[in-house]
């Protein structure tokens, strides 16, 4: 005897083959013709799209650029970093830099520096802030005109506190950062953290293309494609604590030595 629990399966099996079968050719055909349609236009907004790449491909990295805009003429502080303490985050920073002094000789350099090179502190090369003041010199600007600041800590929220208390002592100077391109809008919150909104207005971000890539041809090579993605990150980072909360310590060659492992003793006796 049949249970009611498998006569109502049964039940709906042939209510659902019933609804399949009234389903109609017509609306069948109209499903495969509107996903026909559907894969049209996705292929044709594709090969669109491939065509006309340089002209949105530079959208996605807007948000990362910093102010390409010409330094003022009332510029006599331009202030250039190193982040690792043995290279310039900007090389074109030097002749740009130049062509500010020929405007104001009586401008001055301030330089910062991030994390400081081992190969410094070993004697291996020399300080870069030594470096910046001998390619300055090759254009003329003096090197006493390079002034170094030191800041508390590690970071460039602390080196743009430095420089905010320069300015600060010098209320009628104007200053100019070079940064790198897709490094600009990450940096400028930064320094409005770091300065104020006062001090910030007073400075001006200058972005620098790099020697590889630039914002009109990023996609072109593996630095550049690196490059936004990094430069997404930073501006991420920067957005949700542009201010570090733990101000990173640098080691020093003593830590050095310390990490360094012991030669294991051999076992067993020695022999004399």
């Amino acid at each position: 005897m049949e249970s009611p629990h498998n006569s109502e399966i049964a039940s709906r099996t042939v209510a659902l083959a019933g609804a399949r079968a009234s389903i109609s050719p017509e609306r069948t055909v109209r499903r495969s013709r509107w996903r026909r349609h559907l894969l049209v236009a996705a292929t044709l907004i594709f090969v669109f799209g491939l065509i006309v790449h340089r002209l949105w491909l530079p959208l996605l990295v807007y948000p990362l650029l910093a102010p390409s805009v010409c330094p003022p003429h009332a510029v006599d502080v331009i202030w250039i970093r190193s982040s690792d303490g043995h290279s310039l985050s900007t090389e074109d920073a030097i002749p740009q830099a130049a062509d500010i002094f020929h405007q104001n000789p009586e401008a001055v350099v301030l330089f910062t520096e991030g994390w400081p090179s081992r190969l410094v502190e070993l004697g291996v090369i020399p300080p870069m802030v030594e470096v910046l003041r001998s390619a300055l010199k090759d254009y003329g600007i003096p090197p006493e005109r390079v002034i170094e600041l030191k800041s508390d800590q590690i970071g460039l929220w602390y080196e743009a506190q430095a420089v905010a208390d320069y300015l600060q002592r010098h209320p009628d100077s104007y200053a100019v950062f070079f940064v790198e391109e897709f490094g600009g809008r990450s940096t400028s919150l930064v320094l409005r953290s770091a300065m104020g909104d006062d001090i910030y207005h007073r400075v001006t971000l200058v972005g620098v293309p790099h020697p590889q890539f630039s914002a009109a041809n990023w996609w072109r090579c593996r630095a550049g494609i690196k490059g936004a993605m990094v430069g997404y990150l930073y501006l991420i980072y920067s957005v949700v604590a542009p201010r570090p909360v733990v101000a990173p310590r640098p080691l020093t060659l003593q830590d050095f030595d310390k990490l360094i492992p012991e030669c294991p003793r051999p076992r067993g006796k020695s022999t004399p």
